[in-house]
């Protein structure tokens, strides 16, 4: 990817690695569907970890913070995603406990 720093920073998908960045990044947070499945299935969050996973959300909203300041879409998709996907098991202990 090539950074152009201006007022408007523009990202260039020129080689191979950068489609298969952005694919990972779209397909990791998905890759967590199964275990919110299980979790809200089975109504059990007994080992869930709230610091990790709010932790997780802290940094997302970071990241996507500076995807947004810096219009950068590789960025902010996957974060969008992250966070779509960590809130429901961070609350997931509040809800069945």
């Amino acid at each position: 990817m090539q950074h152009i720093f201006s007022h408007h920073h523009k990202v260039e998908i020129t080689h191979p690695i950068d489609r298969i960045a952005l694919w990972v990044g779209t397909f990791q947070p998905l890759a967590t569907i199964p275990q919110i499945w299980l979790v809200f299935k089975n109504q059990d969050a007994a080992n869930v970890s709230i610091f990790m996973w709010a932790a997780f959300n802290v940094a997302s909203v970071v990241l996507l913070i500076y995807g947004f300041k810096h219009r950068l879409l590789p960025v902010w998709i996957p974060q969008i995603l992250w966070i779509l996907v960590q809130t429901p098991m961070m609350l997931s202990p509040f809800i069945f406990s």
